[in-house]
């Protein structure tokens, strides 16, 4: 046995006397759905350096994989529990060679049919079972790379002794599936991994080789990796890909936040885009400079990120579980332009967008840049005169919580209604599909058409008898096929259609339920509307902008709120740099009122300046400068977590 504080392997000798002879291993479907059995051999530690053998006892139970060992010299007892989720794959066959550097040999893979190697002529004609895990510790937090190897030997026969470790390999993958894993190698798809080779300083080929690929290896993951190769790739593959959802479990991005940007917002562009982001959970892995949503997920879920941030984040996005996340639409109008975009990190105006954009011609000295830059803009304080509007989130006693109602969503969408922003964001003069309201289908005789699209019950009202109006109860259709035509078959069909057009247009229009940036605020009900000087406004939907700066302490993946925090003139240089300096512990918002500082949690919001010089930036990226706004849509995509929840 060898162990050092990075990994801990075990080399258990298999079933000795104790054991009993192993039934034939059956694959995942033909052991049903039922609990899956637990599993228990007694093993023997190989170590020829003792003179006493350690017996270990190992039970696989739904909880994970239980170790009890015993000494024969002094009675002693120790016990390990390698918790299922931490358990990320395993491996059965022979004995894998190791290389020179320690690495294990994956140029072949035992589990796949037709690939099993054979045991050497002066073998013992063991099977081996490779348990990889990453244990999770406290204080500090950090993940433990941890692998133990059974190696069973009970039969003379290689073949038996292999049906029983690929018996414990698929019991592994059945209790994780029953603790709520949808593991990648379970799904019968692959992931589609996006990666930036330049992303961080040009290392992100070679960062995914030599520490997410051996954690794709070992979870058994299929993936197809799509190196980008100019900007929009991203957006423009997922955008226009047929065969997504049929061929992919889940999209991760490996690389910064703007790639991710890229491929929210080419999902959006979809005609399926409310299917795609129900199906298809996304992940990040942080390859890149701007990692602010992989260290809001780790925060969430209670993962460590430091100091080894890309391990950690695979590590959450094989894990198999994904947490709804809110999206926020984004409406700019620049010089009597229109923009719709989706974002999922941030949108900024004064301070922190100055520092952000204005840094980059100092990319070359590194993050430093961002701190000599903020004494620059301290030194040399700018205020932007405008407007800020914000519309206040709503009592919880009010509303359906917005967590609830996506589950609810995701539990029956077959029922799922169209969303109350598509429903009230249209323009007035726009018709809109809607089938007929329900207290009137009773006063229909059977054996007519239901053939209603209407937007006004006092017009169908009005024209019920008119054979010409498209609202009529009556039909012209009666002289074509006599009775037949006018079944509940035929009123079913039409039915359908309505419900088939109302499905298509919901698809296509991913609107929001604000008003237009041309139409006025002040005086909507439930808007306020501030007009001055500000030093920064800036709002933020997850809690860390940057892998450093834990922007917004209270807000959660899924809670759709969005925390607007302004900065008004008159503040001291005093306050603002301790303000700046405080952002990396989340300290930096005040605690009571303050009259210079403010944060607001609120569902919408919109800036309009009245310069046409200034900086804007959604996700940490340049927009044109001119009035935008943004609404929040509760849980619209999935997020890969750890938990789950």
């Amino acid at each position: 046995m060898t162990a050092n504080t990075a990994t801990s392997e075990e080399n258990l000798l298999g079933n000795g006397g104790h054991a009993q002879e192993p039934s034939t291993p059956t694959s995942d479907t033909e052991m049903g759905g039922g609990t899956p059995p637990e599993l228990s051999e007694i093993f023997f530690v190989d170590n020829s350096r003792r003179k006493h053998s350690i017996k270990i006892q190992v039970k696989l139970c739904p909880e994970g994989v239980y170790l009890r060992r015993e000494t024969d010299a002094d009675d002693q007892i120790n016990e390990q529990l390698i918790r299922i989720d931490d358990i990320i794959g395993s491996r059965y066959g022979p004995r894998l060679k190791k290389r020179a550097r320690g690495g294990l040999n994956s140029c072949r893979n035992p589990n796949v049919p037709g690939q099993e190697a054979e045991p050497e002529p002066d073998s013992d004609n063991s099977a081996y079972l490779y348990i990889y895990a990453y244990l999770k510790k406290e204080k500090p937090l950090r993940r433990v790379q941890t692998l133990r190897i059974l190696r069973f030997r009970s039969s003379n026969n290689y073949d038996v002794n292999l049906q029983t470790a690929e018996l414990w390999h698929h019991t592994i993958r059945k209790h994780k599936r029953e603790n709520g894993s949808n593991a990648p190698a379970d799904s019968g798809k692959q992931l589609l991994i996006l990666l930036n080779p330049k992303s961080g300083s040009g290392k992100g080929r070679e960062l995914f080789q030599k520490q997410v690929a051996p954690l794709l290896t070992e979870a058994e993951a299929q993936y197809d990796l799509q190196i980008t190769t100019h900007p929009q790739y991203a957006k423009e593959f997922v955008r226009t890909r047929k065969d997504l959802l049929e061929r992919y479990s889940g999209i991760v991005v490996a690389s910064g936040d703007g790639l991710f940007y890229e491929v929210l917002n080419g999902l959006m562009e979809r005609m399926d885009w409310r299917k795609a982001c129900r199906m298809l959970p996304l992940g990040i892995i942080p390859c890149g400079s701007g990692n602010g949503l992989a260290k809001s997920v780790a925060h969430h879920c209670n993962e460590p990120y430091e100091p080894k941030p890309i391990l950690h984040a695979t590590l959450t996005c094989i894990a198999g579980k994904s947490t709804p996340m809110d999206v926020v639409r984004v409406e700019l109008a620049p010089q009597d332009k229109h923009f719709v975009m989706y974002s999922f990190l941030s949108v900024g105006w004064g301070l922190i967008a100055d520092i952000d954009i204005e840094s980059e011609r100092l990319r070359s000295i590194g993050a430093q840049r961002f701190t000599l830059w903020a004494i620059k803009r301290l030194i040399t304080l700018r205020t932007y005169k405008g407007r800020v509007s914000y519309l206040l989130a709503k009592n919880k006693k009010d509303e359906e919580p917005p967590v609830e109602a996506a589950k609810e969503a995701r539990e029956n969408p077959k029922e799922e209604k169209r969303p109350a922003a598509i429903r009230s964001s249209l323009p007035l003069n726009a018709g809109e599909f809607r089938d007929l309201p329900e207290e009137d289908e009773d006063d229909l005789d059977s054996e007519q058409f239901a053939d209603a699209i209407s937007l006004d019950r006092s017009v169908y009202r009005q024209n019920a008898d008119s054979w010409h109006s498209a609202m009529s109860r009556r039909t012209a259709y009666y002289s074509l096929g006599g009775p037949s035509l006018r079944s509940n078959r035929s009123r079913l069909s039409v039915s359908q259609r309505i419900e088939a057009a109302n499905a298509e247009f919901a698809e296509k229009v991913p609107t929001g339920t604000i008003p237009g940036l041309q139409v006025p605020l002040q005086g909507t009900d439930g808007w306020v509307c501030e007009d001055g000087d500000f030093v920064m406004v800036h709002a933020a939907y997850t809690t860390h902008l940057s892998s450093d700066v834990f922007f917004a302490p209270e807000s959660r993946l899924d809670d759709g709120l969005i925390y607007l925090v302004i900065i008004r003139s008159g503040v001291s240089r005093h306050q603002l740099l301790n303000f700046m300096l405080s952002l990396n512990t989340g300290t930096h918002l005040p605690i009571g009122e303050d009259p210079f500082i403010k944060v607001v949690t609120c569902r919408a919001f919109r800036i309009e300046p009245n310069s046409s010089d200034g900086i804007l930036v959604v996700d940490g990226e340049r927009v044109e400068y001119g009035p935008i706004q943004a609404e929040v849509m509760p849980g619209l995509v999935n997020v890969m977590t750890t938990s789950g929840q």
